[in-house]
């Protein structure tokens, strides 16, 4: 089993990421302000680099997260 199956906190951060990129397409769909759509991609970005690196913190580690 891996070391960070079944981690409540990375699958939280996956699932608010998922509504992100749901928010994101409505966005790019309809008629946002570049500036907006901008600012969600970045927060994606931010969310996505934060599960990145806990990841692999807990790799490094080899511990339950």
């Amino acid at each position: 089993m891996s070391h960070t199956s079944g981690n409540r906190k990375l699958l939280a951060r996956v699932r608010r990421m998922k509504g992100q990129v749901e928010a994101l397409e409505k966005m790019l769909d309809g008629a946002s302000d570049c500036g907006a759509v901008l600012q969600q991609i970045a927060a994606i970005r931010g969310a996505a680099n934060a599960v990145s690196y806990t990841h692999l913190r807990a790799h490094e580690t080899r511990e339950d997260l």
